[in-house]
C-alpha cells in the first residue's frame, strides 16, 4: 500500500503569507536626519559600572603593593649573586691587569696575579685521577693555583722533552706521565699552571757542556762552597738552553713560570749579567708577552713565626714577584696565617 504524503506540490511557489510592508531596513539609516538617531531597545542593553576615581586609585596601590615583595627579592638574590661572584673571583685568582708592567704589550705578561698557590709533585700531573684529587683538594683549600717543578736545581727535567740537548745530557728524571693533558685540566679547573725553572742554578749541564758553564780563570768548572755549578748568564747557549725549555712547556699549555736560581754567588755575581731583571726581557723578546714571569722571593717560616709573619714579610712586592715560602708548621694555619697579614702572592712548599 502506498503511503500518504504529509507534504503536497500543489501550491508551490504560490504567495501565502501576506504581503510586505514598508521598506528595506538599510545599515545606513542610523546616520540618517542629519546624524539623529536612537534606539528604543537601549536601556535594556548591560551598561558597565562606573568606578571612581578614589577607587581606581586604591586599586593601582593595591597592584603596586602586591609588587614590593618581588622586588624584595629579586634585589636580595641580586645581592647573594654578586657575593657568589666576588667569592669565586677570589678563590680563583682572576688575574687583575691593572696597567701596564715594564715588559708590557698588552699581554698576559702585564696582569697583575694574585696568585694563592702550593707547591705538588709532577707525579700528580698524570692528566686523570690523581690529579683531579690533588685539584679537588687545592680548590677546597681555596688555593687558585699550583706549582711544580719544571727544570730541578740539580739540573734534571721533570717532563718528555724532544730537545736534543735535554736528551744528550740525559737530563729527564722522574718525568710526568701527560703534562698537557693536566695543563688542559688545570684551565677547565680556573686554576694557575705554575712551572718552577731554576735557571742559573744547574747541577749537570755545565759539567756536560763547559761552554755554556761558569768557569774559573784556568778554564776548570766552578763551583761554590756548596758544591753547586752554575750556567752562565752571559753565554747564548746558556740563555737558549733555558728559553728552549720555558718554550717547550709553553707549547704544552702552561703560561705562568717562577724562575729561581736566578743570582751567582756574591763572589762572582758582579762579574755576569745575572738576575731576573735581564733574563726575563729576554725571555719575553723571544717568546713572546702571552707568558708570565714570577720572580721567587725566598721566606722561611716555621712554627714559632706564624704570630709574627707581619714581621718577617714584608709585603712589598711588584707584579713580578711572589714569595716562594718554605715552611715547617701546619700548611692550613700558614696560610690563615698569610691571608691575615694580607700576603696576597705566594707559594707555599711544605719543608
Amino acid at each position: 500500500m502506498r503511503k500518504k504524503r504529509f507534504y503536497k506540490n500543489v501550491k508551490r511557489n504560490q504567495k501565502w503569507t501576506e504581503d510586505v510592508q514598508g521598506r528595506r531596513i538599510d545599515f545606513a539609516d542610523k546616520y540618517a536626519d542629519g546624524g539623529i538617531y536612537s534606539d528604543k531597545f537601549d536601556y535594556l542593553r548591560p551598561k558597565k559600572k562606573s568606578r571612581s576615581r578614589k577607587l581606581e586609585a586604591y586599586r593601582r596601590i593595591q597592584k603596586l603593593l602586591k609588587l614590593v615583595p618581588i622586588l624584595i627579592l629579586a634585589f636580595a638574590m641580586l645581592n647573594l649573586g654578586y657575593a657568589g661572584m666576588s667569592v669565586y673571583m677570589k678563590r680563583n685568582a682572576m688575574p687583575d691587569i691593572s696597567g701596564a708592567g715594564e715588559y708590557s704589550q698588552g699581554g698576559f705578561n702585564s696582569a697583575s696575579l694574585e696568585l694563592n698557590a702550593q707547591r705538588i709533585e709532577i707525579a700528580s700531573l698524570d692528566g686523570s685521577d690523581i690529579l683531579n684529587s690533588v685539584l679537588s683538594q687545592a680548590q677546597e683549600d681555596s688555593y687558585n693555583g699550583v706549582a711544580f717543578d719544571i727544570k730541578r736545581s740539580d739540573g734534571t727535567v721533570s717532563y718528555k722533552s724532544s730537545l736534543a740537548n735535554i736528551d744528550a745530557f740525559g737530563a729527564t728524571a722522574f718525568a710526568a706521565n701527560d703534562l698537557p693533558g693536566s695543563a688542559a685540566i688545570f684551565e677547565q679547573r680556573n686554576i694557575f699552571a705554575v712551572g718552577i725553572v731554576y735557571c742559573y742554578l744547574d747541577g749537570l749541564a755545565p759539567s756536560a757542556d763547559g761552554s755554556m758553564a761558569v768557569l774559573n780563570d784556568d778554564g776548570s768548572l766552578y763551583e761554590d762552597s756548596r758544591g753547586n755549578t752554575y750556567l752562565n748568564p752571559d753565554s747564548e747557549l746558556a740563555y737558549s738552553y733555558i728559553r728552549d725549555i720555558i718554550a717547550e712547556i709553553y707549547g704544552q699549555g702552561v703560561s705562568v713560570f717562577l724562575l729561581r736560581g736566578l743570582e751567582l754567588p756574591d763572589d762572582i755575581s758582579g762579574s755576569y749579567n745575572d738576575g731576573f731583571e735581564a733574563l726575563a726581557k729576554r725571555l719575553y723578546g723571544d717568546i713572546g708577552t702571552d707568558i708570565k714571569l714570577l720572580e721567587a722571593v725566598d721566606i722561611s717560616i716555621d712554627e714559632d713565626d706564624l704570630n709574627n709573619i707581619s714581621e718577617i714579610i714584608s709585603n712589598d712586592l711588584n707584579d713580578s714577584q711572589t714569595y716562594y715560602i718554605t715552611t715547617s708548621a701546619d700548611k692550613a694555619l700558614t696560610k690563615e696565617k698569610l691571608e691575615e697579614s694580607g700576603i696576597s702572592s705566594y707559594i707555599l712548599v711544605e719543608q
